[in-house]
């Protein structure tokens, strides 16, 4: 059946469809589409603007790299060392060659800071030029002398390029141009200063680079080095891989959104780092909040204008009058819709109709009821005259006298578990729950009755936990069960064991009677199942109807006392045992 939608939610609705759409779609607008544009724009031009930078320094540091090979192809220096070498030229003559042409090429370039050269053999003895003051030659044999000599020692004569305590170097081994004999290694140090000139800067972004590896970066100031930057700068220095040739990531950490650009070189891997503070390259999105906030406050009084609306004058009496209607089918017959009156016509009209109804409909129930119960009385007076329970009860009082007076104790015994199980049947204290000790003792009087009728073919064992027996169950669930294991277990056999178990487990309470027969088969434990869960045809299957009735009896009430998660299940035990296991809540 489908399932109706309210008034209420369809007026609702209405409500949000009509208002809230076009809010929305100015919101979305505004806040999306508006928002996403910016937002591209800007980061489009932060990727230009950082391939612009990483392209740039890229292309002064291989023009640097150039000149240091073009040192190699003009030959000065290595015409002067094969004079030396050759007794041509004295030391102090080769000092002159070397440094004049270091002057030349680098000293008056404001490209470089210094220029170093030494000869192979001797790497102690340094040629150098220098802009720089003159305690130079300690901090080049702290900070460079070992990664030059490192170099020094490789057969190659590709150029190195190395940040050092955020310095640029160049560091490259010359070799002679007719068999390739290397004879020194030349440093250069460029003039960070100088790499940008010429160089548009936004000052929004804060730009720097890493060369071959992240140990040391390059910046063009030093607010990227700031401490509320370097979350955001070591997420992007996560992502700096020398092996990548060509790639751009972006990342962001509130307030800092950044970007890496990585390319490799043939003589080195150069990875530019852009760190921008969202708020300030973001600003054109204030605009775009005091419009949404400006929208806001004349839609949203109207709005809550419309809602108080629907619920004063509709909403609210609907809720009243299903309300009222919930209550009548509660059983709360003939109630009446009182308080405030109605805010509207309509709905006055309804509460008045519905207040007659109610009326009417408990007038009309306590005649049919009061017709109802005087049927039934009169049923149970037509009963009791057949067959008086208090009758029945002085007859069997009568005649374990007789049994007594007699000396027939078995007699006696047998008459008073049957008069047990009588009053356990007839209930009439007519309790729905009972204490689980006063259900074992109808059990114990069924289980005397059935040892007689068996003698020393059936064998009663018990296990049952004396913690549990105040535990409320309902009347009468066990010995149907026992009952059920007497027709289809002992009499089966020659002799058979009946098991009574009771105990806890957590927050459940377990009752089982576990009894020896025959195995059940798989049809059996089938046809078992569909008994306990009433889907069992006992005419076409010839089953006896009372026992069937029983086994489901027991379920039923179980199930609908406590809940769909107990009641009764019979399976096999063990071999050719079976076990009828009732599971109740536990409760203390």
């Amino acid at each position: 059946m489908k399932k109706t939608i309210s008034l209420r939610r369809r007026l609702l609705f209405m409500v949000v469809i009509l208002w809230m759409m076009p809010v929305i779609s100015i919101y979305y607008y505004l806040t999306v589409s508006y928002r996403n544009s910016i937002i591209e724009k800007t980061t489009v031009l932060m990727e230009e603007e950082l391939k612009n930078f990483t392209s740039f320094n890229a292309r002064r540091i291989e023009e640097a790299i150039n000149l240091s090979k073009k040192t190699s192809y003009e030959q000065i220096i290595e015409k002067a060392w094969r004079k030396y070498a050759a007794g041509k030229l004295s030391k102090s003559e080769l000092y002159r060659e070397i440094i004049g042409n270091l002057k030349s090429k680098f000293y008056n370039d404001n490209r470089f800071v210094i220029s170093v050269f030494y000869l192979s053999e001797d790497p102690d003895h340094i040629y150098y030029t220098s802009r720089k003051a003159s305690d130079y030659i300690d901090n080049y044999k702290m900070e460079v002398e070992a990664e030059a000599h490192s170099i020094t020692g490789q057969d190659t004569s590709d150029a190195h390029v190395r940040v050092i305590n955020g310095k640029i170097y160049i560091i490259r081994n010359l070799y002679t141009t007719t068999n390739y004999t290397k004879f020194g290694t030349l440093i250069l140090e460029l003039n960070k200063n100088k790499l940008i000139d010429g160089m548009p800067m936004n000052t929004n972004y804060e730009l720097g680079f890493y060369i071959n590896d992240t140990n040391s970066i390059i910046s063009n100031n030093y607010n990227l080095m700031q401490e509320n930057r370097k979350e955001i700068l070591n997420q992007l220095t996560a992502h700096y891989s020398n092996k990548i040739k060509n790639k751009i990531i972006h990342e962001k950490t509130s307030p800092f959104a950044g970007v890496i650009y990585q390319q490799k070189y043939d003589d080195f891997h150069i990875g530019g780092v852009l760190v921008a503070d969202e708020t300030v390259i973001f600003s054109e999105l204030r605009d775009v909040y005091i419009a949404i906030f400006m929208i806001a406050l004349i839609l949203i009084p109207v709005f809550i204008y419309m809602l108080y609306f629907v619920s004063h004058h509709i909403t609210k009496p609907m809720s009243r009058m299903i309300q009222a209607a919930q209550d009548i089918e509660k059983g709360d017959i003939g109630m009446q819709i009182e308080g405030e009156p109605m805010p509207n016509k309509e709905f006055a009209v309804l509460m008045e109709s519905f207040n007659h109804m109610s009326s009417e409909i408990k007038y009309l129930f306590h005649t049919a009821y009061n017709e109802k119960i005087a049927r039934k009385d009169a049923k149970i007076l037509a009963l009791q005259s057949q067959i008086n329970p208090h009758f029945l009860n002085n007859t069997l009082e009568m005649m374990n006298w007789q049994a007594r007076m007699a000396g027939d104790v078995t007699v006696s015994k047998m008459i008073e578990a049957l008069g047990t199980l009588l009053n356990s049947s007839m209930s009439r204290s007519n309790k729905k729950m009972i204490p689980l000790s006063e259900e074992l003792r109808s059990v114990d009087a069924y289980c005397y009755i059935i040892s007689m009728r068996f003698g020393k073919r059936l064998t009663i064992e018990k296990e049952i936990d004396e913690n549990l027996l105040q535990t409320m169950v309902p009347r009468l669930i066990l010995q149907p069960l026992i009952e059920n294991a007497v027709v289809h277990g002992v009499e089966t056999v020659k002799s058979g064991i009946i098991k009574i178990k009771v105990y806890r487990e957590e927050d459940t309470v377990i009752l089982q009677i576990i009894n020896t027969g025959k195995e059940m088969t798989e049809e059996d434990i089938k046809r078992v199942e569909d008994i306990i869960h009433g889907r069992y045809n006992r005419e076409d299957n010839g089953a006896e109807p009372h026992k069937s009735m029983g086994i489901h009896n027991v379920n039923e009430r179980i199930r609908l006392i406590y809940g769909e998660n107990y009641g009764l299940v019979i399976k096999p035990y063990r071999e050719r045992e079976t076990a009828s296991t009732i599971t109740i809540p536990y409760s203390k």
